[in-house]
Parts: structure tokens; sequence; C-alpha cells
């Protein structure tokens, strides 16, 4: 089997397609024919401005699905055959596990199978931020689980999740709401009508004057949870006012400080790799839970709703066009490719 794959050859250089090597799986691992890439917002940031330190020449990608064509040798849950979605796990190393080729490597604990009758695009458009937002709200922030049957009760707890319509936002505003909490989200009323049906009880116009958009939320407040899925300087002082005027507190971000940043008195941010999280002892469990029950349970039942999907023509050759869009802000929407066209 000839595998090819888009390389950076090194920082900030265009993506190019280049043969490279198919891999054998070791023994937790899968080897899955690419069918479905699945583009996160952090891939272009990696791809045009190197904010992390990775080893060149790489094979970027996270997200993707296919076909299993081979198993390692301990793997029970799956066999050759099987359709998966999957996503690189946050301590993978090496440009086997990229997503940006034809052949794939993924451990078999973040490789979830898709559904009789389930396209393969919608379930791995939701597998890129599912770790995330499993580590931030139940492996740091201390969240419950969701439940599909009904049986999670009302905690009493307000959450605020700012950015509905990005694809960690409309999960989240999913995955908290099943688990019994009330939620407010933002969006632009462009998009107001797809993140209404996520389980908000309240949806806030964040293209509104910034002094508007923070009394608003201040007066569906107070949070005990605050979250900024967008994790921008503008957004993170209009969470941090809203903190601000309930006495102060934590924001959880998406993203590190990239410049200096003055936030208000008993106002902090809190940012990890929110996915790496799963990997704490007092976690354990909860990434295989995350893939082998929660997104193909809710996927199933219809349960999680995603984005919608948008391909970006020309294959693994249309991969830096991909980024380029991401580049200009894409909302609403996931973009997805076929490596194979």
């Amino acid at each position: 089997m000839a595998n090819r794959a888009t390389v950076i050859s090194a920082a900030k250089a265009p993506l190019e397609v280049q043969e490279v090597e198919t891999y054998k799986p070791g023994p937790h691992e899968l080897l899955v024919k690419n069918e479905v890439i699945a583009f996160q917002p952090v891939e272009f940031k990696i791809a045009k401005h190197a904010i992390v330190p990775i080893q060149y020449p790489a094979i970027l990608g996270s997200s993707f699905g296919g076909t299993v064509e081979a198993v390692g040798s301990q793997v029970t849950s799956f066999k050759v055959g099987d359709k998966v979605a999957a996503s690189k796990k946050f301590d993978a190393v090496g440009n086997k596990y990229g997503a940006y080729q034809r052949y794939v490597i993924v451990g078999d604990e973040t490789a979830s199978k898709i559904p009789e009758g389930i396209d393969v695009s919608i379930s791995v458009s939701l597998t890129g931020n599912l770790s995330t937002v499993v580590g931030l709200f139940s492996g740091r922030a201390g969240l419950d689980k969701p439940s599909f049957d009904g049986s999670a009760l009302a905690k009493g707890k307000k959450v605020l999740i700012y950015g509905g319509s990005s694809s960690f936002g409309s999960l989240s505003v999913q995955y908290v709401t099943q688990a019994g909490y009330t939620v407010v989200t933002t969006t632009s009323p462009k998009h107001k009508d797809l993140v209404s049906k996520l389980g908000a009880v309240k949806v806030v116009d964040h293209t509104q004057e910034q002094d508007a958009l923070i009394q608003a939320l201040i007066a569906d407040g107070p949070y005990d949870l605050v979250v900024d899925s967008i994790s921008l300087p503008n957004t993170v002082a209009v969470n941090a006012a809203v903190l601000a005027a309930q006495g102060g507190g934590k924001i959880y971000t998406l993203l590190p400080v990239f410049g200096p940043e003055t936030l208000p008195d008993g106002v902090t941010r809190e940012f990890a790799p929110w996915s790496s999280v799963l990997g704490e002892d007092k976690n354990a469990g909860l990434l295989a839970w995350a893939f082998a029950t929660y997104l193909p349970q809710g996927v199933a039942s219809g349960k999680i709703i995603p984005l919608p999907t948008e391909k970006v023509g020309g294959g693994l050759k249309g991969v830096n066009d991909a980024l380029d869009r991401l580049q200009k802000g894409v909302s609403g929407v996931k973009l997805i490719a076929d490596p194979w066209e």
C-alpha cells in the first residue's frame, strides 16, 4: 500500500504532497485507511505561525476517520474492516500519527466505532474536540459526565461558554447541558438558530457593542464556571469583566497568553492542553469512556448534534486551502477533506 501525505518541511513553509512510508501498528494501535480529514483551528496556527515547537518535516492534523486496515497484537475492541473516527492522542509523537495522509496510525484508546448508518464525516467532525471538552469540564473543572437517558439531575449551577458556534463551543454546550448544568452561550445572529438547538438556556449576541455584551452576560449570571472557546484578547477581556462583576474567578481558555495581559483584580486565566488532563491518574477511564461510549451513543441516538460540514476540494493538495480558510475565520461549520480525491 503506497502512502501519500501533505508534509510541512520547515516552520511556516507551505505544505507539499509527498510519498511517505506505510506504517505498521504497535500492540495497542490501529492502521486506518483515512477517508475523512477534519481540520482544527489550531492547525493553521501551528503551520503558519509555528506557535508550538515541533520536529520537521512534519505531518500535521489530528482528526480523521475511515476503515481499519490492520490491528496491533493486543487490540481487542476493533477488527479489520471496522469504520472508525479517531483523534491523535495528546502524547503521541511521530509522523505516523498525523491526519494529513492516506494511512494513519492511532492508539485504540482514541478511536471510536462509527455506528451503523452514520456517515464517517459526522463522527470525525466531533473527535478533534472530544478529549479537550471532556478533559476541561470533567477532568479539570470536576463537572459530572453527561447522560443520554435523562438520569442527569439538575445541578443548580450555571456555566458560561463563550463562542457556542465554534467546534469546541458547540460540543461543550451539549456536553455540559446533558450533564444537568444550566448553560449560557454566545454567537452571532447568523448562527443563532443552530446554537439555540444545542441546549443553552440563553444565547447572547456577541456581535453587539462590547459594553452592552458585558452587561447582557452579567444579567444572565452569576456563573459557577466561565470558559472562553475563542480565547482571543477581546473575548478574554469580555469574560474577565463578567467575572469581575461577580467578584472574580477563573477564565478557562483554549489558548495561552501570547503577549502582555492585564486582568481585573481577582480574575485569573487558566490554560492547559486540556486533553492531556485525561492522562492524570485521577481521570483514569475518562478518555476511553469518551471514545467508546459517549461519542458513539450520542451520535447513534442523535443527541449529539454536529456542526454542518463543508468539504474543501483538492484532496491532500487542498490542505493549504483549508488552512487558509481557517486563518480567515470559520464559524458554524466544520471543514473536512478527502485525502483520496
